[in-house]
């Protein structure tokens, strides 16, 4: 966990695209940000009302669980970015169509309690795989979407990303 300390990614580290995610998340160690987001939706989830698990705050847009879902499935690609790079991947690693992803999916079928379960598994999966790595693995970039990002980087845009859907889920699902 001391490796992350003290570290936080510079604008040459990941495309523009993801500054919004990761201007979200605190200067500090990453491990912990990730802990403690951790807690935070896993018990978000598991407090939501039932009939808020289909709602979307317009039309066109993704019900609460597909948001869940997407967190879910955005975080296990960027976690195999994290992983590809830090072991030294040469190959450019693919791209994710988030609305293409979302055509597939099955997260309307599935309990709240199944996506929480899967997002509490993903989640402790990301932190034990960040913590492994040393300062010399972190630092370390490669190619995917087309665009060059570091090991820290991502790890970043990791807990931005969640940040960025848990306001949404505060203010647009939740907010009466």
């Amino acid at each position: 966990m001391e490796v992350w300390e003290n570290e936080y990614p510079s604008s040459s580290e990941y495309v523009h695209f993801y500054s919004g995610y990761v201007g979200l998340v605190e200067r500090g160690n990453i491990i912990s940000t990730l802990n403690t987001q951790m807690h935070e939706l896993y018990t978000l989830i598991n407090t939501v009302p039932g009939d808020k698990a289909f709602f979307t705050y317009e039309p066109g847009k993704w019900t609460l669980k597909e948001v869940i879902g997407h967190m879910i499935e955005t975080e296990r690609v960027f976690c195999f970015r994290a992983l590809s790079i830090s072991r030294g991947e040469k190959q450019p690693l693919p791209g994710m169509d988030q609305d293409e992803y979302m055509e597939g999916n099955n997260y309307n079928t599935r309990t709240l309690a199944n996506l929480s379960n899967e997002y509490l598994a993903v989640r402790v999966s990301t932190i034990h795989l960040l913590s492994s790595m040393t300062k010399q693995m972190i630092a370390k970039s490669g190619i995917a979407c087309g665009f060059n990002f570091t090991v820290r980087a991502l790890a970043f845009i990791i807990a931005g990303h969640e940040r960025h859907h848990m306001n949404i889920i505060k203010e647009r699902y939740l907010a009466d």
